[in-house]
Order: structure tokens, then C-alpha cells, then sequence
């Protein structure tokens, strides 16, 4: 009768402190059901992309060879609004464009 008395002792102060940690984090998800859908981030929403011409390819050139492509791709985007990886493959033509 004694190891009954623990088993159950144990089994409901674990309950007890599950629910109140879940209580004092505010977690009440509920973790049966699937996970939530989480939908990509549109790029440039807020801006309609610019004239591919306002890339300066020197300066996209220049970035690229001083070893800073990240910095090169930022420009690009801030300068046409395409996302990251167009903005990439833009960076990477004009590196591979024979001078």
C-alpha cells in the first residue's frame, strides 16, 4: 500500500506543477491539433520595385571584389526592391559580366 501511496503522491504533484507553470508563462497553447500555418513574408510589400537601370553596376562591382557580395545585395535591394534572392542573382550576373 505504501509504493501506491508515493505513485500517487508524485503523479499529482506533477500534474500540480505543470499547471502552474504553464499558469505563470501564460502557455496555453494546446498541443493536440496541428501547428499553425505560417505564411511567407511578402517582399517589398510597402514599395513597388524601381527601373532595374538605378543599379550601379561599378559600385556592385567594386563591393564584390572587396570581398562584401551581403553588402552588394542590400544595395540591390534597397535601389530596385526585388527580394533576397533575386537581388542575389542580380549581384551574381554582374560579377560574372566580363568588364
Amino acid at each position: 500500500m505504501g509504493p501506491l501511496i508515493l505513485f500517487l503522491l508524485g503523479l499529482v504533484s506533477g500534474v500540480a506543477l505543470t499547471l502552474y507553470l504553464q499558469r505563470r508563462n501564460g502557455d496555453r497553447r494546446d498541443l493536440t491539433g496541428p501547428p499553425p500555418r505560417v505564411l511567407p513574408p511578402r517582399f517589398a510589400a510597402s514599395t513597388p520595385p524601381t527601373d532595374p537601370a538605378a543599379i550601379d553596376e561599378d559600385e556592385i562591382r567594386r563591393l564584390v571584389d572587396a570581398g562584401r557580395k551581403i553588402e552588394a545585395v542590400k544595395q540591390v535591394r534597397n535601389a530596385t526592391g526585388v527580394d533576397l534572392v533575386t537581388a542575389k542573382d542580380i549581384v551574381e550576373a554582374i560579377e560574372r559580366k566580363p568588364r
